[in-house]
């Protein structure tokens, strides 16, 4: 296995004139028989990042790829720390999430080593090949905005009206200060906005940071001061349980008495929706971390993103309570059946642009 580093190293040494591509401010590696990736998660205690990485070392067994998987156990030192532990050990490129700002320091240690860097879920406030952060090389992720508007527009078009003529709704947000967060609270805007603001009535907003059992406390207090609310937007599906556990725990149907929207797609959503609990929800960008490392082994191999298409933002799948069957027959487990290998350049000369990959693969067969 050959690095960037070492690459290098063993040009000079030999003092032969060699020609190299330059790709985003770095020389591209010798084709290596298994390049080392790290990945680094915020936690693994959650259904969502363990489908992110068992679709990631999917594609690490299609391609041959040695990968170092971290989980930060939602401890926010832990991210830049295993960066900094990656870098000591070598690798040939690093795949991160990008939460609690870790982003930029992420991207500048792996500069100081001449690692490249694909970040996932939580962007920073600089895209991808820009002049500040030439190994950040691309931004894997959702259109949490875009996820937003149609959860926010999903639970309207569901609820009706009060005696005021009003909708009523509380709000679950999502880790304070992310993209991810931030983004799926304006995306409820413009759903809002669409409505028509004076027709929805935001009772109360709440933290969940992501979280199941800080989203079913945070929400049971909420409720219990606003019991007039119909519907609830939740930002992520393990909230969304925690909204329905905090209904049930205080004598509500959910699904009857309260509407409920979140976003993942985690199997135990699925079965809610099957249920009748849980209205809508919308994911698939568990996709983001196999998507990282398609574009990562490319890289490695000499087959550059463009900056035009660095920026990934994936648009996810939509499902309703009447979408349930076919989703489970189109994914089942909660993976699709994707070949690495026919969407890796170094295979396939045709293969299609990184870009187009959420699209093909996040839809329904029918």
């Amino acid at each position: 296995m050959l690095n960037v580093r070492k690459f290098k190293t063993a040009m000079l040494a030999a003092a032969a004139v060699v020609a190299t591509v330059t790709l985003g401010g770095l020389s591209s590696p010798a084709k290596a028989e298994q390049p080392t990736i790290g990945v680094i998660v915020p936690t693994l205690d959650s259904e969502f990042w363990n489908r992110y990485v068992a679709f990631t070392k999917t594609g690490a067994e299609q391609l041959g790829v040695k990968l170092i998987v971290l989980n930060a156990d939602n401890k926010p030192d832990n991210m830049v720390q295993f960066t900094q532990d990656l870098v000591a050990r070598h690798v040939d490129g690093i795949i991160s999430v990008g939460y609690w700002s870790s982003a930029p320091p992420t991207i500048a240690f792996a500069k100081r080593a001449n690692i490249p860097v694909v970040i996932a879920d939580s962007y920073p406030d600089f895209l991808p090949q820009s002049a500040k952060a030439t190994n950040y090389i691309a931004f894997v992720g959702p259109s949490d905005l875009d996820a937003g508007y149609h959860m926010g527009r999903a639970l309207l078009d569901a609820l009706k009206p009060g005696p005021d003529g009003k909708k009523v709704i509380g709000v679950v947000n999502g880790t304070p200060g992310t993209s991810v967060a931030i983004d799926r609270r304006k995306g409820l805007d413009q759903a809002i906005k669409e409505e028509g603001a004076g027709k929805v009535t935001i009772a109360g907003e709440v933290q969940g940071n992501f979280t199941r059992d800080e989203a079913q406390t945070a929400f049971q207090s909420l409720y219990q001061g606003h019991p007039e609310i119909k519907g609830v937007f939740s930002s992520n599906d393990p909230m969304a349980m925690g909204v329905i556990g905090a209904l049930e725990r205080m004598g509500k149907t959910p699904g009857k008495d309260v509407l409920i929207s979140g976003m993942d797609l985690n199997g135990s959503n699925v079965e809610a929706m099957k249920a009748g609990k849980q209205l809508f929800s919308i994911g698939g960008h568990w996709l983001q971390g196999g998507i990282g490392l398609l574009v990562m082994y490319d890289y490695l191999h000499g087959f550059k993103v463009p900056a035009d298409q660095a920026n990934l933002k994936l648009k996810l799948l939509p499902m309703t309570q009447a979408d349930v069957v076919r989703f489970e027959k189109d994914f089942p487990g909660g993976q699709p059946n994707f070949d690495f290998k026919a969407h890796s350049k170094v295979y396939n000369k045709d293969a299609p642009g990184a870009d187009t990959i959420g699209a093909a693969v996040l839809r329904y067969s029918n």
